[in-house]
């Protein structure tokens, strides 16, 4: 009966300690700090996954012209089309970024009202919607992708300003879209980049 004592008494202490500890801030700040290391990890994984594949194609004798081939590919004059597209992408961007600045600075049509809260709310929803780390794989984007993605956050960015225009809520709802892009794409430097601006933000 004793040991049986001693057994359930210390079941109880190491219960409470548990419960005491997971409820502290230590630990609190700890689970935060795995979540990132282990998006991070997952990023790189994703990144790196055929790692090992590629070194065998580096050692295998067909690998330097197969390099050689994927590269002249990757490095082929665009076509008319190509430049089509990339005209018709930034004009478009061009063109969205001139109309939501452009709202800011007209009155509201009712309260709660505005196009560029709009339009960055639904942005917000797709790229939720998106599965976790879908644009971590840089390689797999093409360049005009990338381009895009810098130009919206640099256009996030400059939201996110006070003297920019835009409301509380718009500011807001552009700091989400930046976290959650930065999120999506899985390097710890597009998160520390959110950081920095949401500092900036704030100190202004």
């Amino acid at each position: 009966e004793q040991d049986h004592y001693l057994d359930a008494l210390l079941s109880s202490q190491l219960a409470l300690a548990k419960m005491v500890c997971s409820d502290s801030p230590f630990a609190g700040a700890l689970r935060k700090r795995l979540l990132v290391l282990q998006r991070v990890f997952y990023a790189l994984s994703n990144k790196y996954h055929d790692k090992g594949k590629v070194k065998q194609q580096q050692h295998s004798p067909e690998s330097s012209s197969g390099s050689t081939d994927v590269h002249s590919v990757s490095e082929r004059p665009r076509s008319s089309t190509d430049a089509l597209i990339e005209m018709g992408v930034r004009t478009g961007l061009s063109l969205l970024f001139a109309l939501l600045r452009q709202s800011w600075m007209m009155p509201a049509a009712g309260p709660g009202l505005s196009l560029c809260n709009d339009v960055i709310h639904t942005a917000i929803e797709v790229v939720s919607s998106l599965p976790p780390l879908s644009l971590a794989n840089e390689s797999k984007i093409p360049p005009m992708g990338l381009d895009c993605l810098s130009q919206v956050t640099t256009f996030l960015k400059g939201v996110t300003i006070p003297n920019s225009g835009a409301d509380t809520l718009g500011r807001r709802l552009a700091s989400e879209l930046l976290l959650g892009l930065a999120a999506q794409r899985g390097a710890l430097r597009y998160l520390l980049e959110w950081i920095e601006m949401a500092l900036s933000a704030s100190a202004v």
